[in-house]
C-alpha cells in the first residue's frame, strides 16, 4: 500500500466517523416538536427515544436513517477501496460517529441501528446471527449490557465462520468496546451494571428511561 493509498483510507475512515457522527434522530425531534433527546425520556439522542417520546413515525424515519449510516459507510468504502478490512474499519468508525458525535460535544446514541446497518451490508445473515445472540440473553440474563455483547459476539462468530477470517473477530471486539460505555449507569457502582437480571422483567429494557 502506498503512502498516497494509506491517506486515503485514513481520510475515508474519518469521513464515516463524520457521516455516523449526524445526529438524525435529534434533527428530527428538534424540527418536528422542538424537543432535544438529551433533556427527555433516557435522554438518549437515538431512534428509540425519539419513538417514545416524540413520534413514532418520525421515529421510525430517524431509525432507518441511523441504519443507513453504518451500511453506506461499509459499501462506499468496500467499492471506492476494495479493501474489506479498510471498510469494515469504516463501518466501525460510523457507528463510533453516532455514539460519539463531535456535534453533540461527544455525546450520542447507542449504536444498535448503525451497528445492525454496518452488519447487515456486510452479510445479510449477520443480523439474523445478531438477533439470535440478544434475545435469549435479554429474556434469560436481563441486562442490556450482556445483551449488547452476546449478540455483536454471535455475529462476529458467524462472520469468521462464514468469510473465514479473523478479522471479524477483531472487528466484533471494537465494536463492544464502542458499543458498551454507551450503557453504563453511572449512578450505580461500575460492576452493578453487570449484574445478571439487573431489570425486574424484559419490558424494562425497552422502556426508555435513565438507568
Amino acid at each position: 500500500m502506498s503512502n498516497l493509498e494509506l491517506y486515503r483510507n485514513i481520510g475515508l475512515i474519518l469521513i464515516c466517523y463524520f457521516i455516523g457522527a449526524i445526529p438524525f434522530c435529534n434533527i428530527i425531534a428538534k424540527i418536528y416538536s422542538n424537543k432535544d433527546l438529551r433533556k427527555i425520556g433516557d435522554r438518549n439522542p437515538g431512534g428509540w427515544n425519539l419513538i417514545f417520546n416524540v413520534s413514532k413515525v418520525w421515529g421510525v424515519l430517524g431509525i432507518i436513517l441511523d441504519v443507513l449510516k453504518g451500511s453506506l459507510s461499509y459499501l462506499l468504502v468496500l467499492r471506492i477501496t476494495g479493501m474489506e478490512t479498510v471498510a469494515l474499519l469504516a463501518g466501525c468508525a460510523a457507528v463510533a460517529g453516532h455514539n460519539y458525535s463531535l456535534y453533540l460535544k461527544f455525546s450520542g446514541g447507542k449504536g444498535v441501528a448503525a451497528t445492525l446497518g454496518f452488519l447487515c451490508a456486510v452479510h445479510p445473515l449477520a443480523v439474523v446471527a445478531y438477533g439470535i445472540g440478544i434475545v435469549p440473553a435479554l429474556f434469560l440474563i436481563r441486562n442490556m449490557i450482556w445483551g449488547i455483547v452476546s449478540a455483536i459476539a454471535v455475529s462476529s462468530i458467524f462472520l469468521w465462520l462464514f468469510k473465514g477470517s479473523p478479522i471479524y473477530l477483531i472487528i466484533g471486539a471494537l465494536l463492544i468496546i464502542i458499543s458498551i460505555p454507551k450503557y453504563i449507569n453511572r449512578s450505580i457502582s461500575f460492576w452493578q451494571n453487570f449484574k445478571f437480571r439487573k431489570e425486574k422483567s424484559a419490558k424494562d429494557l425497552f422502556t426508555p428511561k435513565i438507568r
